[in-house]
């Protein structure tokens, strides 16, 4: 019987493999660079990394109590901090106009780059789902706006709500059976979430606007 712990490990490491996966079928030759789904493209390898890097530290470093889950506990968090940013400047650029899109993004890098030394200062893990959860109710607020206008999509809108539904588990303590865990049911619930944010990547603009 599988502890908690390697529950978790190897839901991250299936959940990681295919978001990278995902995330290689989004590098496409017909994309532009800086367009709206060229950073999708970056953002969803980001994501896949943040998943790696916690399958490394839950399956090898934390269940040992080595000294480098410390260092890899901060890098998945920093990772993750990154990956928030780049989800607002998606939205940004797909959504908003040059002025407003480069003001969201402005902020977004200043609160992100607060959020990654306040990492290193703190082990608090919300400071960090704060960041990513407001990136993804932009992200979601922008894409339900965007269907009257055709820039957003269904399926983008979906994997925001996964995500969400997703995260709220743990907090509830939610488990798919006795003795899985609730990091584990989390990333288990979390993988629908990869189809969907891969079919509302396709969705987005590949070309770059002209400003």
């Amino acid at each position: 019987m599988l502890s908690e712990l390697s529950y978790s490990a190897l839901t991250d490491v299936i959940l990681a493999c295919l978001q990278a996966f995902a995330a290689g079928l989004m590098m496409r030759s017909d994309i532009a660079k800086k367009s709206a789904a060229w950073f999708w493209a970056i953002t969803m390898t980001l994501i896949a990394l943040t998943f790696l890097l916690g399958a490394i530290d839950h399956g090898f470093f934390e269940t040992a109590g080595h000294w480098m889950h410390e260092p890899l506990k901060i890098a998945t968090r920093a990772c993750a901090a990154v990956t928030s940013f780049f989800i607002c400047v998606v939205a940004a650029i797909q959504f908003l106009g040059p002025k407003s899109g480069k003001a969201v993004i402005g902020i977004a890098g200043l609160v992100n780059i607060a959020v990654i030394i306040a990492i290193f200062m703190s082990d608090n893990f919300f400071i960090v789902m704060g960041s990513y959860s407001a990136a993804m109710i932009l992200l979601l607020a922008l894409s339900l706006v965007g269907l009257r206008t055709g820039t957003g999509s269904v399926a983008m809108i979906l994997g925001v709500i996964i995500t969400f539904v997703a995260s709220s588990l743990p907090i509830i303590g939610y488990e798919l059976f006795a003795g899985f865990g609730i990091y584990a049911t989390y990333h288990v619930v979390l993988m629908p979430a990869v189809l969907c944010f891969y079919l509302g990547g396709l969705k987005l603009d590949r070309d770059v606007a002209v400003s």
